[in-house]
């Protein structure tokens, strides 16, 4: 016997539900390539934060408002981002 196709994810503690619909193909890549993206952006943001530090404590306080700025724009893009897919999608009007 073959396995199905992987079922859609369930909340932690629920059941996986047998009569729910299998998961969209192709849903695992784009997954993946989102908490790629992710890990890279925070990757830049520490480094952002890093040379901001190091720019305050040595005395240099004339550059440090840009990279601070970009990383506040990368902390502020994620938390949009996690507002959008947080939301559930509208059903659609039915066909008159």
């Amino acid at each position: 016997m073959t396995p199905g196709p992987p079922r859609a994810p369930v909340a932690e503690g629920e059941p996986p539900d047998p009569t729910a619909p299998p998961a969209p193909p192709g849903q695992a890549p784009i997954v993946l390539a989102g908490l790629a993206i992710g890990v890279l952006l925070m990757g830049v943001q520490l480094w952002l934060l890093t040379v901001t530090l190091e720019l305050y404590l040595g005395g240099r306080g004339d550059g440090l408002w840009l990279p601070a700025t970009v990383s506040g724009l990368i902390f502020a893009g994620g938390l949009l981002l996690l507002r959008l897919l947080g939301r559930r999608p509208r059903a659609a009007p039915p066909w008159p």
